[in-house]
């Protein structure tokens, strides 16, 4: 990941193209989503999960042959499915297990969400140091060690053991009919949860897939992708693990203003960040360099907290709400929605990248985001006082 666009790069796709690459990914994931977590719900998360690491693995060995842009439109077909599979299955399968211990208080789960995100964010930081290291070599060594490590998932999914829990009926579209009712008719709060869930995820997944452009653009060399890639990846693992004591500091709609407002922060400030170096035509030789460099990485930062809080917060109040026969069923709405919002908003930032420049491409989201701060995130936080318990 650390050195993803600056390969797509070399092979001389333009960001447009980059953007389109993720909207393939995103629509497979899209449109394989609801029917993949309504198939962990009735015929297993781990089975889901075995399925799932068979695609992972097939895709980055295709990853590693891949030359044409065909051939990576391809890759993201396997990669789109496999994230389809295990996207909102692991989070079922990991609930289930606490409400069969009896365990589904509030502050364990959010406890246990946190060293998940810490989890994965702690491999990816350390997957950024070896493949930030492997590219001085060249991005052939980068791939062949991605093509071995992505058989891992497989080993570890056929080596889980899967809590009993009650499975759906075979009524499908009584089913579909309950999720629906439970997740958007019955619970105006959920429903709220639902749809900033999505949108602040999306804030801070745009704003990732710029960071590399954006490290190219303030010239930051290569070999410090991986660095900073394992250090912005750290960040929101480390954040994760706070959000609990944060809570009970705080209060929950603190917190929310909180993660929307840092990204909202981030977008604007890495926009006037890199306004200002190239206004100035910095150069690495320049003795203000420095400077414009920290705070294009600070502003990069905002998005890391953001996603940190997000990533506990609303995904453990979400998943708390949940049933455990159709939870994987609604995680995968949530995500399909979040791959819909990308599928709409990361071609116009590609395109607006590439005709507009990066920084008014910033500002551009700056805008949407804003606006979605007014007309969905403050009639969530009115909700508050009612439907979320103070931690314990």
């Amino acid at each position: 990941m650390p050195v993803l666009i600056p390969y797509y790069l070399q092979r001389g796709f333009s960001m447009q193209q980059v953007f389109l690459l993720q909207v393939v990914f995103g629509t497979f994931t899209l449109i394989l989503e609801v029917p993949s977590g309504y198939l962990a719900d009735l015929w297993g998360r781990k089975n889901t999960l075995i399925l799932g690491a068979v695609f992972y693995a097939l895709g980055y060995v295709y990853l590693y042959f891949a030359r044409s842009f065909v051939d990576f439109l391809g890759v993201q077909v396997l990669l789109g499915t496999a994230m389809s599979l295990s996207s909102g299955t692991d989070l079922a399968l990991l609930y289930a297990w606490l409400n069969h211990e009896n365990k589904t208080e509030r502050a364990l789960t959010t406890q246990v969400i946190a060293n998940r995100q810490l989890a994965q964010v702690g491999s990816e930081s350390l997957a950024a140091l070896v493949g930030g290291v492997l590219v001085f070599w060249s991005f052939a060594q980068v791939l062949q060690v991605q093509m071995l490590v992505a058989v891992l998932p497989l080993g570890i999914a056929l080596a889980l053991n899967e809590a009993p829990y009650t499975k759906m009926r075979a009524d499908h579209r009584a089913n579909a009919r309950t999720v629906y009712q439970h997740v958007f008719v019955q619970d105006p709060f959920l429903r709220a949860l639902f749809v900033n869930q999505m949108i602040w995820s999306l804030s801070t997944f745009v704003a990732v897939w710029t960071f590399q452009k954006y490290w190219q653009d303030l010239s930051i060399p290569l070999r410090w992708f991986g660095v900073l890639w394992a250090i912005f990846n750290g960040t929101v693992g480390l954040v994760g693990k706070r959000v609990h004591a944060w809570e009970n500091r705080w209060g929950s709609h603190l917190l929310l203003h909180g993660l929307s407002g840092l990204s909202l922060a981030g977008f604007v400030l890495m926009a006037a960040a890199l306004w200002g170096f190239q206004t100035a035509q910095i150069t690495p030789a320049s003795a203000s360099y420095g400077l414009w460099i920290a705070l294009g990485l600070l502003a990069g930062l905002c998005f890391q907290v953001s996603r940190g809080i997000t990533g506990v917060l609303m995904r453990e109040a979400f998943n708390w709400r949940l049933p455990d026969d159709f939870r994987a069923t609604a995680n995968s709405l949530s995500s399909m929605a979040f791959r819909l919002g990308f599928a709409i908003l990361g071609p116009v930032m590609g395109w607006l990248i590439d005709h507009q420049g990066m920084a008014v491409a910033l500002g551009v989201m700056a805008l949407i985001f804003g606006g979605a701060y007014v007309y969905s995130m403050r009639p969530l936080i009115r909700q508050l006082p009612a439907h979320i318990p103070p931690l314990p």
